[in-house]
């Protein structure tokens, strides 16, 4: 009895911790700063810290709506949603539907390119980002429905590969076509619409019950509305849709930044498996629990084994900086004192966010954003102070 006793009041007290941590004065005064400095409108932190989840919310859902911002707000996660997708694809594997060797050109008949090349891209190279595909394929009039799919495979008949599959991989060989053919490969594997599958397979498996990729779904007072800087110039729409502020920040040095609403959340049907999931701290970190009970092998949910989990955590490339590496589908990161961590970040106009997992500290951090313009503040200092408070002694 003494034993149990012990053991419930250690893990109260980590719990106990981690609250502390996320409501430390020093993080409120941290936020309130980066908030006023950056422009930053509303933003979302979750944390799965020893089985346990916590939240922090802070502003608004606009800056014109003075809606607070809480661990329900759904924002649009952008380029995390390739978590679900590369998830989607290992169950296919498990289910020996699919393996990662696999030719894209064997599943999908009507893809070719005007390189030959393209008949050596594998799953895996897809997953992987070194496919040799482009960047981005951006349909100049989508029908933003199912109907664009066919469109966007014949879009890419008159294009060349950057370079011969499985030869490169770096952050200039990333592909959001590559993981938007992969959601193709699902539906064509599973004959579901792909949003079907993942909320079948996925979602409704970890408790992610609000999460979609429809933002027209969504009530507007649970959305945050992705936030922009207003005004026409070439320099604030480069930084707008592309992140990029080339002058060394003229814009972001004038403070406090003036800001619109963007008119969309995320992208158009076809580009839902790379950079459309909309979703909230707390779903997210249902979603991070499941993970890290996959890792420690006490996972109830049948989402995937751990030999799947593994292999997505298995360093496939190096980068040119020697701390990252990529996985299948999942960005690894090696800290000397932390040991490996398994992330995600993404942007969309208006948007930014970081999913981490430290799984040997049984520990998750997502910080959701509406501000693509605060990112390196948010996925560097506001994330670093996190890890910090959580993994300090």
């Amino acid at each position: 009895m003494r034993e149990i006793l012990l053991i419930l009041l250690f893990s109260f007290l980590l719990s106990d911790t981690s609250a502390q941590a996320l409501n430390s004065p020093r993080l409120d005064s941290l936020i309130e700063l980066y908030s006023q400095e950056h422009s930053i409108v509303g933003l979302s932190i979750g944390v799965v810290h020893n089985k346990q989840s916590y939240t922090k919310s802070h502003g608004t859902t606009s800056h014109n709506k003075q809606i607070p911002v809480s661990d329900s707000t759904l924002f649009n996660i952008a380029s995390i949603s390739k978590l679900f997708t590369t998830i989607a694809i290992m169950q296919l594997v498990e289910n020996g539907e699919l393996t990662l060797e696999e030719k894209l050109v064997d599943i999908l008949p009507g893809f070719t390119m005007k390189d030959k090349r393209h008949r050596d891209i594998s799953i895996k190279q897809l997953l992987t980002h070194s496919s040799g595909l482009m960047w981005d394929n951006k349909l100049d009039h989508s029908p933003d429905d199912r109907t664009s799919l066919p469109l966007y495979i014949n879009h890419l008949r008159n294009k060349k590969l950057k370079f011969k599959p499985g030869t490169k991989m770096s952050y200039k060989t990333y592909s959001n076509v590559a993981f938007d053919l992969l959601g193709l490969v699902i539906e064509q594997k599973t004959n579901l619409p792909f949003d079907r599958y993942i909320k079948e397979q996925i979602l409704s498996k970890v408790g992610m019950d609000n999460s979609t990729y429809f933002f027209e779904q969504i009530d507007s007072n649970r959305l945050a509305l992705p936030q922009i800087v207003a005004g026409n110039s070439k320099a604030i729409k480069r930084l707008n849709f592309s992140g990029v502020d080339r002058k060394k920040n003229p814009i972001l040095d004038q403070q406090p930044l003036r800001l619109a609403n963007h008119i969309t959340v995320g992208e158009e049907y076809e580009h839902n498996p790379s950079g459309n999931l909309i979703s909230s701290t707390r779903e997210l970190n249902a979603f991070s629990r499941e993970i890290l009970a996959i890792y420690h092998q006490e996972s109830t949910a049948d989402v995937l084994r751990k030999k799947s989990l593994t292999a997505m955590w298995d360093a496939s490339h190096k980068t040119d900086n020697e701390r990252i590496s990529m996985g299948l589908g999942w960005w690894i990161q090696t800290d000397p004192d932390l040991g490996p961590s398994y992330f995600h970040v993404g942007t969309n106009p208006g948007c930014c966010s970081i999913l981490m997992i430290y799984p040997k500290h049984d520990l998750a951090i997502t910080i959701l954003a509406n501000g693509w313009y605060a990112k390196d503040i948010i996925w560097n200092d506001l994330f670093k102070e996190l890890v910090h408070l959580h993994t300090s002694k």
